[in-house]
């Protein structure tokens, strides 16, 4: 039986949800496919799924394989941006913030936008970021996997993951070219590439994720250096963004069933971010036909049901 809503958020409670939501999300990913876009990525089993969420109160549940780490794919773009916000707050005019209905791997999208990234989540726009964090910070993997808690070796870039992206996308190579033809890039190409392709690579558990999105949750809170992660105008910003973009083409999709800020990746992972409440992850690796896990978006979809968790 589906859980009760509730605004509640014991550990109790989240995990009654949590029960309901992977119900949900182990039937849906059987309509997936698993991504064989990066060919180590299509020898993970279908079966697999994990879900956390971590609230602002302190409050932690998680099911299923929680502990193991992933493939996050493009839920880096999301810290890689916030790592580059850190540094660059006015990053935005170089990496966009607008909506595109165009998919995150379109070179056309670039021409129809002055050669400029609509947003820093399609490829064009990670690209970009990836390029500026390098120039600020001399290594933007590092800075990314600081941005995810990483020191305790649970966070990292699998090699092997980005051997084979760099073996087989020549996707981005081409964006990256267009990108550095239209003066839009800072390091040479050559560089660049190695580092978003490790980037992408970076293995985390979805516990993990969950506590470390909760600087986009926590209106309120600061770490214990006593500096917040980014200001509160910026948050806004990302959340805005990751709302009306994180999904892609499904984003308004997501938005109007789900109503939250959210962000996937073709491992299988979906985060996303209740303001003022707290974050879930979720790993589940079938596609769907837009690119998003199925399993993620329907358990996260039942766990915002449960929870009352909207923006709207």
């Amino acid at each position: 039986m589906p859980a009760t809503c509730s605004s509640q958020t014991s550990g109790k409670q989240l995990r009654e949800y949590l029960d309901a939501a992977h119900i949900q999300g182990l039937r849906a990913a059987r309509t997936g496919v698993v991504s064989r876009q990066v060919p180590a990525l299509a020898e993970v089993s279908a079966t697999r799924f994990a879900m956390a969420v971590a609230t602002v109160d302190g409050a932690e549940a998680h099911i299923g394989e929680s502990d193991a780490g992933f493939s996050i794919q493009s839920l880096s773009k999301l810290f890689a941006l916030c790592a580059l916000l850190r540094h660059e707050p006015e990053a935005w005019p170089a990496v966009g913030w607008g909506p595109s209905d165009a998919g995150y791997g379109s070179v056309a999208d670039l021409e129809h936008n002055d050669w400029r990234p609509r947003n820093p989540f399609v490829n064009s726009g990670a690209l970009v970021v990836t390029d500026r964090l390098l120039m600020h910070s001399g290594d933007a993997v590092s800075a990314t996997v600081e941005m995810l808690g990483g020191g305790a070796g649970e966070v990292f870039s699998d090699p092997r993951v980005a051997q084979s992206e760099i073996d087989t996308d020549h996707r981005n190579s081409a964006i990256a070219h267009v990108l550095a033809e239209h003066g839009r890039l800072v390091n040479p190409i050559d560089v660049l590439l190695p580092q978003y392709f490790a980037q992408c690579a970076i293995t985390a558990s979805v516990r993990t994720l969950a506590r470390a999105a909760l600087f986009l949750a926590d209106r309120d809170s600061e770490p214990s250096g006593g500096q917040a992660v980014l200001d509160p105008a910026t948050v806004r910003r990302v959340n805005a963004v990751l709302l009306m973009s994180g999904m892609y083409g499904a984003a308004g999709d997501i938005a109007y069933r789900i109503g939250l800020p959210a962000k996937s990746g073709i491992g299988g992972g979906v985060l996303a971010v209740m303001p003022g409440r707290g974050a879930v992850c979720v790993w589940s690796p079938p596609l769907d036909g837009d690119g998003n896990s199925a399993g993620g978006v329907a358990a996260i979809e039942e766990f915002a049901r449960c929870a009352g968790w909207s923006v709207f």
